[in-house]
């Protein structure tokens, strides 16, 4: 019994010997790869033009926001007004009021989502821009470089500092002079 337990014991620490040696082995055959980190996320949301298309978003967007607020408070006027007239109108004329109330309603909401979906998508559409610039670079960089893999900060657990390429991207993606445009909001 204690041959037998020596015996699998030397065979287990043999199987892991040729597997260590396998892989030492054939590692050292392998040509040694670049890898570079980027942290794109950073470097869209930090990007200046990106930050002044947002603010003219924004600047658009409020024009619209309060025409939306002041349509609100008129639909809150309107429903005060329909349950004051309960004690004048019969049941009738006060549900005609309410359908011609709820009709205005969802037509309104559905007015504002399509706003908030309009400016969804702009934005959407506006990080493509930048991201497709932002490979275009990265394209360059590993290039000259001789960089084999780039990672997302996001790919990864653990890496070296010195493998992070943010900041060299960033300051050739600030030198671009990126046209980043929108559409304003249109009601039919």
């Amino acid at each position: 019994k204690n041959v037998f337990i020596f015996n699998r014991k030397y065979r287990l620490n043999s199987i892991y010997a040729i597997i260590f040696s396998s892989i030492l082995l054939f590692s050292l055959n392998l040509p040694a790869q670049t890898i570079a980190i980027i942290n794109i996320q950073h470097l869209i949301d930090n990007n200046p033009t990106y930050i002044k298309t947002l603010r003219e978003i924004e600047y658009n967007q409020n024009l619209y926001l309060k025409e939306f607020e002041s349509k609100e408070s008129e639909f809150k006027i309107n429903l005060k007004k329909i349950e004051d007239s309960k004690l004048i109108l019969n049941q009738d004329e006060i549900n005609i009021q309410i359908d011609k109330y709820n009709n205005e309603l969802s037509k309104f909401s559905n007015l504002v989502d399509e706003f908030n979906s309009h400016y969804q998508y702009q934005i959407f559409k506006i990080r493509e821009i930048v991201l497709e610039e932002i490979i275009v670079l990265l394209e360059k960089y590993a290039s000259e470089n001789n960089v084999d893999l780039i990672l997302d900060s996001t790919s990864y657990l653990i890496a070296s500092n010195s493998l992070d390429i943010t900041e060299i991207i960033k300051k050739n993606l600030n030198k671009l002079n990126l046209k980043l445009e929108f559409d304003n909001f249109e009601k039919n």
